[in-house]
């Protein structure tokens, strides 16, 4: 052991030692750079003090300050000296006076832009710094009178834009070259140059930075600088660098609305998805092109001509090759979402088998919010499609959505886009009750609670809501869930939002289907607050049906009968009626309320008073409905129990509906039991029996005793009219012939 220790301190002992003889090694190299340092110094100072005495004393002899100055520069190009040297001997504030002080001579223009090129010339965060240094010297002014001085000089041109491309990563730069008509000239220098590769490259390169802009993108499009970056992508196709660049910057000028159309005019889609497939093994340019692809699909007609162009394929098999990517799983994503708005590329996606990498992608990064997010809403745009909604089951991709909402529950868009896609895909029947099973209710419920005052999660909550409570399991859970609760809180909060309004009455009508479900939202003033939505004047039909349904459930209960009677809701249904007159359903279930409520004696007063003359008009006009019909005549027999109400049905013509309908459903054992009550009423007023006879009313009678014998009610009702037609005198008077016996 003691030898081992011996060797370890001994070889500590040299380390120490090579320790400090590197010290000293690099204590001698700062002191002859520095060395070299002062000797350049005093080169420039004596250049300088040439130059202004030459100024102020002789002219004649500038040439030899100039070639000072060239040489001066010259220095710094030599190929041995490294990009760390160059900085330390010569600072950006000397290059930048010495441009300032010969901006005729090509030389020194050339070799300062070609050392301010190599300095700022780093990773971003050295440009961003070194850029924010070249302009405090007005470095941005000197180097674009380099560009316009010498526009045929292709060093200095390319050397110039590789300068502004690097300090346009300062956003504060970017204002100013557009400031100093920056923007203009690098246009200019592409398009005169279309062959020279690094030109290309570099003036792609500065358009990009300078496109971080918005008000640049513009400056870009007015300058006619779009063009001249797909005739790059179109001449260079296998240069990886321009191409990816020219994705980047399509990208970026793409975030401005009419740069997206001119893109698609100027043919500029097709480059980008040609790139796509010609480098599909490059990261970046499948990152880019589905970023850029992702911009220009929010037009419209961009959407279909990239789906013309075969451009949804690389995408997705973007998504597929670069499975760990997350920069390519999420804006591969964004792009198939904003592409499938489109219905044809909905099919596109789902045959190309684009569906399974959006889902693969959600559970590949379940941690990161903008992939769940993406995912969301990609699957929420292509589940509208049928097909899509069971292969996105099959594909077990109902899972990834319900585990995105649970784990981000503050997140507002997952929620919003998760309630999305469960929207869409509940409507299929067995994906309701998968929703159920993975537990997807829940997290839509504790959506709509944790953000109470947002309009769109509320009316997607419920809208969800509603599509999975038409499974009669899931209407329990929601209520054991407090869904009623949080549904009927909704519209509470949101009553002026037509949305909200439309979808949780759709809920509640479902809902209130399971009785304990109607006694919960009974005991929540959930009549009261549907009614109410009667009252505010929104005209959508299919509202006022789901409010009907709904109302048509809770009035079979007798308590509900009076309380929607005191919430005035007869005359809000009877004006509603009035308003959609020519809509069946909603008059079949406005005749099933009342006759719920007409059961009920004070309801029959007002009934008599406001409904009657809608009731008979309503079955006039619907002739053929069987359950208008059937809900009509049981309308009329109910409030016809009244003597009063009778002799007043009978001068509205309300007799006659009640026969024609025995006459069109002879065979419908309802409407006949319901008519005979009718007609047993009004035969109680001896003015109204002529009314029958004339509507040959005792033929029907005797037709409906005939073909339903064993019905009581029919027999023993039917019975009682012919013999209050017999005791009357004045009908024997005047049918001494009795043809009907």
């Amino acid at each position: 052991m003691e030898q081992i220790q011996n060797q370890i301190n001994e070889l500590q002992k040299r380390m120490n030692e090579k320790d400090n003889q590197i010290n000293e090694l690099q204590k001698r190299m700062d002191e002859k750079d520095k060395q070299i340092k002062e000797l350049q110094q005093n080169l420039f100072n004596i250049i300088q003090n040439n130059y202004n005495n030459n100024n102020n004393n002789n002219q004649n002899t500038k040439p030899e300050t100039e070639k000072k100055a060239e040489n001066f520069l010259k220095s710094f190009l030599n190929e041995n000296q490294n990009e760390n040297q160059n900085e330390k001997l010569i600072s950006i504030e000397e290059i930048i006076n010495l441009i300032n002080q010969f901006p005729k001579n090509e030389k020194i223009q050339e070799n300062g832009c070609f050392i301010l090129e190599k300095i700022s010339t780093k990773n971003e965060e050295i440009q961003k710094l070194k850029g924010i240094e070249i302009a405090k010297y007005q470095g941005i002014l000197f180097i674009l009178k380099a560009i316009n001085n010498f526009p045929n000089n292709q060093i200095i041109q390319e050397k110039s834009i590789s300068i502004l491309a690097n300090i346009a990563f300062d956003s504060q730069n970017q204002i100013e070259i557009k400031e100093m008509k920056g923007i203009e000239p690098i246009i200019k220098s592409i398009i005169n140059f279309p062959n020279n590769r690094d030109i290309q490259f570099q003036g792609i390169r500065c358009l990009n930075n300078l496109a971080l802009n918005n008000e640049n993108q513009i400056e870009i499009r007015k300058l006619k600088g779009i063009k001249p970056i797909i005739n790059a992508m179109n001449n260079f196709s296998k240069d990886i660098n321009i191409q990816s660049e020219s994705c980047d910057s399509l990208f970026n000028i793409s975030h401005n609305g009419k740069n997206k159309n001119k893109i698609k005019e100027l043919n500029g889609i097709e480059p980008i998805i040609q790139s796509m497939i010609n480098f599909p093994n490059d990261e970046y340019i499948q990152n880019s092109g589905c970023k850029a692809l992702t911009n220009i699909s929010i037009n419209d007609e961009n959407k279909i001509q990239i789906r013309e162009l075969n451009g949804i394929e690389p995408i997705i098999q973007s998504m597929i090759n670069f499975p760990n990517d997350e920069y390519i799983q999420f804006n591969g994503c964004e792009a198939l979402t904003n592409i499938s708005i489109n219905k044809e590329n909905k099919n596109k996606i789902k045959e190309l088998n684009g569906i399974e990498p959006i889902i693969q992608s959600m559970i590949n990064f379940p941690n990161d919010e903008d992939i769940q997010n993406s995912g969301c809403k990609a699957l929420s745009n292509i589940s509208i499609n049928d097909e899509n909604k069971n292969k996105i089951k099959e594909l077990n991709g109902i899972e990834p959505i319900i585990q995105s909402m649970i784990n981000f529950p503050n997140n507002r868009d997952i929620q919003f886009n998760g309630c999305g896609a469960l929207i869409n895909i509940s409507i299929n029947k067995e994906n309701k009750i998968k929703i159920k099973e993975l537990n997807g209710i829940e997290p839509i419920i504790q959506s709509m609670i944790n953000f109470p005052n947002d309009e769109y999660i509320q009316n997607s909550g419920c809208k969800a809501l509603s599509n999975i409570s038409i499974n009669d399991e899931n209407k329990i859970q929601i209520r054991e869930l407090n869904g009623i609760e949080t549904i009927i809180k909704s519209m509470i909060n949101f009553p002026n939002n037509k949305d909200i309004q439309f979808n949780a009455c759709e809920a509640l009508t479902n809902l209130s289907i399971n009785d304990e479900n109607r006694i919960k939202i009974e005991e929540l003033n959930g009549i009261e607050i549907i009614i109410d939505v009667l009252k505010s004047g929104f005209y959508i039909p299919e509202m006022y049906y789901n409010i009907f349904k709904a109302l048509s459930i809770f009035s079979l209960d007798e308590e509900n009968k009076i309380k929607i009677r005191e919430l005035d809701g007869i005359s809000r249904i009877t004006y509603a009626m009035n308003s959609w007159y020519e809509n069946e359903e909603i008059q079949k279930f406005g005749c099933k309320i009342f006759y719920n409520l007409s059961t009920n004696k004070e309801n029959q007063n007002k009934i008599i008073n406001e409904v009657s003359h809608k009731i008979i008009a309503t079955m006039n006009r619907f002739p053929n409905n069987e359950e208008i019909q059937n809900y009509g005549c049981g309308i009329l027999s109910n409030i016809t129990i009244n003597s009063d109400n009778a002799y007043y049905l009978k001068s509205i013509n309300g007799i006659k509906p009640v026969i024609k309908a025995m006459i069109s459903f002879s065979n419908n054992e309802q409407i006949q039991e319901k008519s005979f009550e009718a007609l047993f009423n009004f035969s109680k007023n001896s003015m109204n029996l002529n009314t029958i006879l004339e509507l040959n009313g005792i033929e029907m009678i005797i037709k409906a005793m005939i073909n339903f014998p064993k019905n009581e009610n029919i027999q023993n009702q039917g019975i009682q009219v012919l013999m209050n037609i017999l005791d009357n005198k004045e009908i024997k008077k005047h049918n001494k012939t009795n043809q009907w016996n």
